[in-house]
């Protein structure tokens, strides 16, 4: 097995390491080092990358069977003493977010018995599931708090082997399920947890503690939160969105809300308006076009057929006209599909789907349906197309035999 260096100095990034192995991992080329700085993947943190020589360290995992961490490299190296070059910022943003993730666990535990049953470091987002059905909005701002109480006030941090005896007196937040010895990650007197990860020497590094958002789920909650670099990135987006906005809207940061408020019952007024007009709309062109249609044996039929009309107006002018006695309606849109609409009055006893089925295969086949008014979609049609088809399906209804 490899020395794993990273368990007791995590800020070791450059270091010369002779290569015990050269192998291949499903085609790429890997490499074993006597000794490493690099941290696999595990334990809910990301692996390190970097450089060994000139060869860019890609992934690093630990290989089931005798524990070797494997170096994937993206071009082969030679089995000789490498120069090796960890990816600092990646490295310490983990520390950051992984440190954080400590602190804040052990938070949610203290304010509101909430121990932490998942942790997740994504390359945008961290998160921990906590085993709790209900966190109260004060709960969440007060357990943010308390994590960012102790990174103020610097809390050493302390990573190490106990002895077992040493180990079994210690309060761990949750026990090991892990064989053999056990690192212990200690936050002053705040939180003891077995970890294997990289972290900090000092709470402060941690910088800001800042939790985005929670999310119910069925086994209890999951809070997204971001520590230190990450924290500051997201403050200075959203604050050049509020500049953006405040510019925008000719306000004071502080009156966004209120701006923002007086926009959206603008908009509300503003809709209800144009539902009203739509409505009356609707009604003059469901009079005149009932007005206009040709009358046969009683019946009019209202025959109509647009390009890019929404469906939804062709449905609420069919009612309207449907709403007075003995009409037929026979809509349709054109366009890459073809959209029918056939419908009749309530009193009337004519059947219209054996038309409106003879419609759709004249414009290609289709699936649709109905009863009193039928609705459906074909192939592809032009206006012109679709025109012809209506009035074949008006010409086919009116005849004897229809």
């Amino acid at each position: 097995m490899s020395l794993r260096r990273y368990y007791l100095d995590s800020y070791t990034h450059q270091f010369t390491s002779r290569i015990r192995e050269v192998a291949s991992v499903e085609g790429r080329p890997a490499a074993v080092l006597e000794e490493t700085y690099f941290y696999p993947t595990s334990g809910g943190q990301p692996h390190d990358t970097g450089w060994l020589g000139s060869a860019r360290v890609a992934d690093v995992l630990i290989r089931e069977g005798d524990g070797a961490i494997l170096h994937l490299l993206e071009t082969a190296i030679d089995p000789e003493p490498a120069a090796a070059r960890i990816d600092w910022p990646r490295r310490f943003d983990h520390m950051q977010q992984h440190t954080g993730q400590h602190i804040l666990s052990q938070a949610f535990e203290r304010v509101a018995t909430a121990p932490t049953i998942g942790f997740h470091l994504g390359v945008d987002r961290v998160s921990i599931d906590l085993g709790s059905g209900s966190l109260s909005d004060a709960q969440i701002a007060e357990a943010e708090s308390l994590a960012n109480d102790i990174v103020s006030r610097n809390t050493p941090v302390r990573a190490w082997f106990p002895e077992e005896a040493e180990l079994r007196a210690l309060a761990l937040r949750k026990q090991p399920e892990v064989a053999g010895p056990v690192r212990v990650v200690a936050i002053g007197d705040f939180d003891l947890s077995a970890c294997g990860g990289t972290h900090v020497a000092a709470a402060g590094e941690v910088g800001l503690i800042a939790v985005l958002r929670t999310e119910r789920l069925k086994r209890g909650m999951r809070v997204e939160f971001l520590c230190g670099g990450r924290a500051r990135a997201d403050y200075a987006r959203k604050h050049g969105i509020v500049r953006e906005l405040s510019a925008s809207l000719t306000c004071a940061p502080a009156e966004l809300g209120s701006s923002v408020a007086r926009l959206q019952e603008s908009l509300q007024e503003q809709r209800r308006e144009l539902a009203a007009h739509q409505e009356r709309a609707l009604e003059a062109e469901a009079a005149d076009r009932l007005s206009r249609a040709e009358v046969h044996a009683g019946l009019r039929v209202v025959r109509a057929a647009w390009t890019e009309r929404p469906m939804d107006q062709v449905k609420a002018l069919a009612v309207r006209c449907l709403e007075q006695p003995g009409v037929v309606v026979l809509l349709g849109v054109a366009g890459a599909r073809s959209q029918l609409l056939f419908g009749r009055s309530e009193e009337l006893s004519l059947d219209l789907k054996p038309v409106f089925e003879r419609t759709l295969a004249a414009l290609g086949g289709g699936r649709g349906g109905g009863a009193r008014v039928l609705q459906g979609a074909a192939g592809a049609a032009d206006l012109g197309t679709l025109d012809a088809a209506l009035l074949a399906a008006e010409t086919s209804l009116l005849s004897p035999s229809a």
